[in-house]
């Protein structure tokens, strides 16, 4: 079955029809073999009862007279014909026959005991290979006994035989030729179909959809080529158009890429250019505010100086002026100089703030394998007095061990401590609990104070550089988160935020198990 499924349709048409053939002549010639059987056995039968009718008028005298002479004499004429075996006449009730005749010696049959037993007379009866032919002799109205003749179905079966002989000669000739013209009739049917299957491999193969297939004719694969060459029409049209968008997109990906890479070194040369820009600016402009810082404590000195050298004067002013210069000498002048040393600190912090950032990414990093516990316990010695101050717990909980920079992560951990510490609620004790979470490719480490916590509105920008949160009361230039954000990007990592004001805040960082870096 599977290796008539992957042959051709033309093969399976030849297969089809020839079989189809060869089955419909063989029931034919079946039929035709029975139906002549059957209509011979009828002819036979009836030719058998109308000799036996004819034989039984004439024996019918004989048998009324007792003539057994004369009855043989009349039964001695059926030697004619060719088939009749014998011929028995029995008078009622007699179990020896009245008169007979066999065409041969061995030939013959006793219907004694049928005769005898007054069965009813049956026209004619077949046996395998004869047939009995039964007839009641009757005189008017009387019946006188019943005549029996037997007769050969050899005939018929040679007659069959030679039938059989024709049809099985017969039916190879009719195979071949139902073959052949099976044969002929596939090849033509199929070669519109198997030039659209040629047609389709061709354009699977190279992708040329200008081609087409030839129609034949106007029938269902006619009708299918007239589709197939529809479809391929605009499979062509939006292949061309496929074609134009995808050259276009490439010129636009080119366009764009070239843009891209273009303003990528902008922002590379912008980046450098700020980085030194910064560095410049928050190195060089130190030096000013420490010029305005010693002028400002020269100041004083003279100040001094001056308070000393009008004392005599003083006294020989009247009061009201007296009082006035005292005025400015002891508070006005002082005053204003504390306002300038306290805006030269905050500038100084400022500075020094964006020198910190500037200087992360100018310095090489220095990777190894860093005991983040021992790291962590270190920095939280660091910061002892403070966190007494604050009366802080830190709970820290088994830390990994980490490929990367220690002085960077050592920064990091040292500001979200401090931070945790100086923003702690003064009104409950402090808690700080630090641990860390195996991730698969990285590590996320997590700092949680019960603090003052961070309002929603502020979360977006703590990381900003001169950015804080609405909390202004506590000393802070609004560098230290920006400076830890920037390290953790150096060190290809991602930092986030989840605070609630007045429950306390969570910071978290990702560190990469490998060594890569930004």
């Amino acid at each position: 079955m599977t290796s008539f499924r992957n042959n051709s349709i033309a093969r399976k048409l030849t297969f089809i029809i020839a079989v189809t053939a060869i089955i419909v002549l063989t029931t034919c010639s079946i039929v035709l073999v029975v139906s002549q059987f059957y209509s011979s056995r009828e002819a036979i039968a009836h030719e058998l009862n109308s000799l036996a009718g004819v034989s039984g008028f004439a024996v019918a005298p004989a048998m009324l007279f007792g003539d057994t002479l004369a009855a043989e004499k009349i039964l001695q004429a059926l030697e004619t014909q060719p088939d009749l075996l014998s011929a028995e006449l029995y008078l009622n009730n007699a179990n020896a026959p009245f008169a007979l005749f066999s065409a041969h010696k061995n030939s013959g049959a006793s219907f004694a005991q049928h005769n005898a037993a007054q069965e009813p007379c049956r026209k004619a009866v077949f046996t395998r290979q004869q047939v009995i032919s039964c007839t009641q002799v009757k005189m008017d109205a009387d019946i006188l006994g019943r005549l029996y003749l037997q007769a050969d179905l050899s005939r018929l079966y040679k007659q069959l035989g030679r039938l059989l002989a024709l049809f099985a000669g017969v039916l190879p000739v009719v195979g071949l030729l139902a073959f052949f013209t099976a044969h002929r009739l596939g090849t033509r049917l199929t070669r519109p179909i198997r030039h659209l299957a040629s047609i389709a491999t061709t354009i699977s193969c190279d992708e040329n959809y200008a081609l087409r297939a030839k129609k034949y004719a106007d029938d269902e694969v006619g009708q299918l080529t007239e589709s197939f060459n529809a479809m391929l029409e605009q499979i062509q049209l939006r292949d061309e158009m496929l074609s134009a968008h995808s050259r276009k997109l490439e010129q636009l990906v080119e366009q764009r890429t070239r843009s891209l890479s273009e303003t990528v070194q902008q922002l590379s040369e912008s980046n450098e250019e700020l980085k030194d820009f910064s560095y410049i600016v928050s190195h060089d402009l130190r030096a000013p505010m420490i010029n305005v810082q010693g002028f400002v404590n020269e100041l004083g000195l003279s100040l001094n100086d001056l308070r000393q050298d009008l004392e005599p004067v003083l006294e020989l002013i009247p009061e009201h002026k007296k009082a006035a210069v005292l005025e400015i000498l002891d508070e006005d002048i002082p005053s204003s100089t504390r306002f300038i040393t306290g805006g030269v600190a905050k500038m100084n912090q400022l500075l020094a703030g964006i020198l910190k950032v500037s200087r992360l990414g100018r310095q090489e990093l220095n990777i190894s394998v860093v005991d983040s516990q021992r790291l962590v316990n270190d920095d939280i010695v660091a910061i002892k007095y403070q966190s007494e101050q604050a009366k802080a717990e830190f709970v820290v909980q088994p830390l990994p061990q980490v490929q990367t920079d220690p002085y960077l992560l050592t920064q990091i951990f040292a500001n979200l401590l401090s931070n945790a510490v100086k923003y702690l609620d003064p009104k409950r004790p402090g808690k700080i609990e630090i641990w860390a979470e195996d991730k698969g490719v990285h590590f996320r480490f997590f700092v949680k104070d019960n603090g003052l916590g961070i309002s929603e509105k502020d979360q977006k920008k703590v990381f900003e550089m001169f950015r804080r949160g609405s909390n202004h009361a506590l000393d802070g230039e609004g560098v230290g988160l920006n400076y830890v954000k920037s390290a953790v990007k150096r060190l290809g990592g991602t930092i986030s935020l989840d605070s609630v004001a007045g429950q306390g805040s969570v910071f978290s960082f990702t560190l990469p198990k490998g060594t890569r870096t930004l």
